[in-house]
């Protein structure tokens, strides 16, 4: 049987050491979790900004659409009275 003898010092230093490397990682994880925590609202504003602009597109597009509708409309609507003419009211 052998029996293995540590000191006490050794024990708390190296738990000391495990200790300080955990509170570097830590301040490395809030460091980091500060930056992505910036880079977030970076990428909102960015997001916003898009969200706008589409917004913007949609109602210029809408505004075309309607006006394309309309012409469509009055030249049908021409061919329609045109065609109804020569049906109903024929030239003698």
């Amino acid at each position: 049987m052998s029996t293995v003898t540590y000191s006490l010092e050794e024990i708390l230093g190296q738990i000391n050491q495990k200790l300080d490397n955990l509170q570097k990682d830590v301040t490395d994880i809030k460091i980091g979790q500060t930056k992505l925590e910036g880079d977030i609202k970076v990428l909102d504003e960015r997001v916003s900004g898009i969200d706008k602009r589409l917004d913007e597109f949609n109602n210029r597009f809408n505004i075309m659409t309607v006006g394309f509708l309309s012409i469509i409309g009055v030249l049908v609507t021409g061919v329609l009275r045109t065609i109804a003419k020569l049906v109903f009211f024929p030239n003698p």
